[in-house]
């Protein structure tokens, strides 16, 4: 199993809160809070909740990532784009961007209009981090090579495995499979993020270790907190 330090782990780490209902706002600062405290390489939000965020996290070195289209991907194009220069416009350079592709626009075969999407996503974030979230368990694997084509060939830095969004049909969780699946395509071409379903410090690694650059989860803290006791127990 791959060795990184406790720093390193939580430095790939994109520490989400997207539920479909929120918490107060008191349960977001402090969710805020705890990824000051633990480093993590963002905090994964909706775009409402960015001016906040932002304020809070002044100064540390925790990056906002903006989660556009989500969770669906079905909004049209334009909308992606205002949410996109919205989030800009209110996080600034903290700001990352991870959008939902439009799934059924690539399920359909409408490969022009899913490579516009991406290119105006890109365009729109001025050379800001973009990550093309494509739903890897409602995709074949052609579906996936073409998803992962068209995002390098827009100029999109991370392919990004699922949103997370347990109301799929086909949900389930991501695995070190699905990530060695993208490697396969992408190479060193793009960086890769593994989300959905990853839970324990175990699956972390896992995924980290088959080609994941970063992870998306909203269990930041427990993994953090268990891989420090792994950790302790083998000295």
């Amino acid at each position: 199993m791959i060795k990184l330090s406790v720093e390193e782990l939580a430095k790939r780490i994109d520490q989400t809160y997207l539920k479909i209902v929120p918490d107060s706002e008191d349960e977001f600062i402090k969710f805020l809070l705890n990824a000051k405290k633990y480093r993590f390489a963002s905090v994964a939000i909706y775009p409402a909740m960015i001016p906040l965020a932002r304020e809070i996290l002044k100064g540390t070195g925790v990056k906002i990532t903006a989660a556009i289209g989500f969770p669906l991907g079905t909004v049209p194009i334009e909308l992606k784009v205002l949410e996109v220069e919205r989030a800009i416009k209110d996080g600034a350079d903290e700001v990352e961007i991870d959008f939902v592709l439009n799934k059924g626009a690539l399920k359909s075969g409408k490969i022009d209009e899913v490579r516009e999407e991406l290119k105006k996503i890109v365009e729109a974030a001025k050379g800001r981090i973009v990550k093309a979230i494509i739903e890897v368990p409602y995709l074949t694997k052609e579906e996936i090579k073409i998803a992962c084509e068209l995002a390098i060939e827009a100029g999109v830095h991370y392919i990004k495995t699922s949103t997370g969004f347990k109301g799929f049909h086909k949900w389930r969780p991501t695995t070190a499979e699905d990530v060695r699946f993208i490697k396969s395509i992408v190479g060193n071409r793009v960086k890769i993020k593994a989300a959905g379903g990853i839970r324990t410090a175990k699956q972390a690694l896992e995924v980290i270790e088959a080609g994941a650059d970063r992870i998306g989860t909203s269990s930041g803290v427990e993994i953090i907190e268990e891989y420090k006791k792994m950790m302790e127990g083998e000295r």
